[in-house]
């Protein structure tokens, strides 16, 4: 069974991501609704771990997207 991730996991993990793929040219228009979604998300959600699991989960969209497109970070 996983185990359920810290927020400083979680948060430790978004940044990793973020790094990682924000230098992608694929991601590039990808990344502007990406940082457009984190303030509504910071907006509309008050626990920390739903905002992270929010951010986590758009990071996942934007990875999905550059290996679709065929370029792997």
């Amino acid at each position: 069974m996983a185990s359920i991730p810290t927020i400083a996991e979680l948060r430790s993990t978004i940044v990793r991501m973020e790094g990682r793929y924000r230098r992608r040219d694929e991601a590039e228009l990808l990344f502007d609704v990406y940082e457009k979604l984190g303030e509504r998300f910071e907006q509309d959600l008050a626990d920390e771990r739903d905002l992270l699991l929010s951010k986590a989960a758009a990071m996942m969209m934007i990875k999905y997207w550059v290996e679709q497109s065929g370029s792997h970070p």
